[in-house]
């Protein structure tokens, strides 16, 4: 059995709220999935959401391309409108990492990051 952090186990419970089923998690991660359960009830997965930081990359690998609508998909998520100025921080930061790519003004995941998703999404 894999040992994982805190923080990789809150990055995988992420992936599960946001992209993943949980067979597919389970898969990914090669989890079981009362493992999954055991974690779910630690984190009080219920109010799970993410940071305002991990909120763009999920907006960002499902597609949203422009700084409105990446505003736009975090209100979807948190229901709190932010501005471009805090949302253009983030963005140059998440490039800087690697997460995102930017051309001409359009915004998007970088694929690579996770290596397709074999890896850490966040």
């Amino acid at each position: 059995m894999t040992p994982y952090t805190e923080e990789e186990k809150r990055r995988i419970l992420l992936e599960l709220r946001y992209f993943y089923t949980e067979a597919e998690l389970c898969q990914k991660w090669n989890l079981t999935r009362y493992r999954v359960k055991q974690w779910k009830k630690a984190t009080n997965y219920a109010y799970l959401i993410g940071t305002l930081r991990e909120m763009v990359i999920v907006a960002l690998r499902n597609g949203a391309s422009s700084i409105a609508a990446i505003i736009g998909y975090v209100d979807y998520l948190n229901h709190a409108v932010y501005t471009e100025a805090e949302i253009e921080p983030i963005l140059h930061g998440l490039r800087e990492e690697g997460i995102a790519q930017e051309q001409a003004g359009v915004w998007s995941y970088n694929r690579a990051y996770s290596k397709d998703d074999t890896s850490f999404i966040f």
